[in-house]
């Protein structure tokens, strides 16, 4: 099974900025420091969502949680996310469970969208049960939304930037699936968890507005600035 590149008749065209320029030392490797390494807690395939947690002490009053994922083959699914202080049963994220979110866009509401700038194929999305993306047979955990990440070249993920308070203890939980089939690996099949000031070394914010929409109206360039490489195609798993 592969991923296949769809893109549009404006393929050729090429908007260029400072992106095109931006260096790359991190692709196709994780971002270096993550508090939660998949591959390092998870042997074997991830056929149906199962539970993980980290945790970390906050060093600031301000500390961003993000969320990185790369399959090369399929995709992953995630789902019902929560950062709490320690004794705490209050969520600090916002809309954890992508259910207020816009089917389709790969920003969602509340979240930050960032990638690393090689990345161009099958990125994160906001699925739904009858809007599923790559993921199947996979779906919401619970709800009706969730997160569908099948990121190839490079990572990309999601984070949240949240209120601290120093030398507290803070746990990190989520579920999550993959359809692949195969052992998670990194860097192929992988996804991480950081807690930095800041998003993970080596990656970019990501604010296009739903490009994968783009890319169904038959338009390969997203515009507003970004390079032709930042072309989202629609992934084909024949």
């Amino acid at each position: 099974m592969r991923k296949t590149l769809k893109v549009g008749p404006l393929a050729a065209v090429f908007t260029f900025s400072s992106l095109a320029l931006s260096p790359l030392a991190h692709a196709q490797l994780p971002p270096p420091d993550p508090i939660f390494d998949l591959a390092q807690v998870h042997s074997g395939p991830l056929s149906s969502y199962q539970f993980f947690t980290t945790s970390f002490t906050a060093n600031t009053t301000n500390e961003t949680v993000s969320f990185a994922f790369r399959e090369v083959p399929k995709f992953f699914a995630f789902d019902d996310v929560s950062v709490t202080a320690r004794g705490s049963n209050l969520n600090l994220l916002a809309d954890p469970g992508f259910e207020s979110a816009v089917v389709g866009t790969n920003v969602p509401a509340g979240w930050t969208r960032f990638i690393q700038p090689v990345d161009v194929t099958a990125i994160g999305v906001v699925a739904s049960a009858t809007q599923p993306g790559g993921c199947p047979p996979n779906g919401p955990h619970s709800g009706s939304q969730f997160w569908c990440d099948g990121s190839v070249e490079g990572y990309d993920g999601l984070s949240q930037t949240l209120p601290t308070v120093v030398g507290q203890t803070y746990d990190v939980g989520f579920w999550l699936a993959d359809n692949s089939g195969q052992p998670v690996a990194n860097p192929t099949i992988d996804a991480l968890v950081y807690a930095t000031n800041g998003l993970p070394q080596g990656t970019e914010p990501f604010n296009a507005v739903e490009p994968r929409s783009v890319a169904l109206l038959g338009f390969g360039l997203l515009g507003l600035g970004f390079v032709s490489w930042y072309r989202r195609p629609e992934s084909d798993d024949s």
